[in-house]
């Protein structure tokens, strides 16, 4: 009766070992379940955030020249104009590119008239602010229009200034 007592509650101690680490590889489990769930609703709501804005999905040039007109508006710079050059490969050196993303880029030239210096910068922040992709300034240049001896005028334009805008745009495939 002894040896049937000892043999009977090793095999049932061994059930009882075998149990408690199914136990706790299934909490493991769990436990990084949930950490891989928060981290999805994290990269999600960042992605839907993301496709509102443009950065994601389809180019969103009228939003681009929506922004720029809109930014004009406060700024009411002489003149601007802009031309939007057909989308490419965004190319950068020791940039890689995860596959399964293709991103691209989109050239706009702007041509502007400033009262003065300020203006340019207070257009790249204004179009900054109003629109959440992104872009970058590949060139700019600053001609003065006037002579520097002659006076100023603060009402008309006394520099021109020719940029070259990037706008991003990324498709996951």
């Amino acid at each position: 009766m002894i040896v049937v007592g000892i043999r009977y509650e090793k095999s049932h101690q061994t059930q009882y070992e075998q149990s408690l680490t199914t136990l706790r590889t299934t909490h493991q489990k769990y436990t990084k379940i949930i950490i891989d769930i928060d981290l999805l609703e994290q990269y999600r709501s960042q992605f839907s955030e993301y496709r509102a804005n443009g950065l994601v999905g389809d180019e969103r040039r009228l939003s681009w020249v929506e922004s720029l007109e809109s930014t004009n508006e406060v700024l009411q710079l002489p003149t601007i104009n802009y031309h939007l050059l057909p989308q490419e490969a965004f190319n950068r050196p020791n940039f890689t590119i995860k596959r399964g993303v293709d991103i691209k880029s989109s050239i706009m030239d702007l041509n502007m008239r400033l009262l003065h210096e300020e203006d340019l910068f207070t257009l790249f922040e204004g179009l900054r602010q109003s629109i959440k992709t992104v872009f970058t300034v590949e060139s700019c240049s600053i001609n003065r229009t006037s002579p520097v001896s002659s006076s100023l005028d603060t009402q008309r334009a006394n520099l021109s200034s020719n940029c070259q805008l990037r706008w991003v745009t990324i498709d996951v495939k």
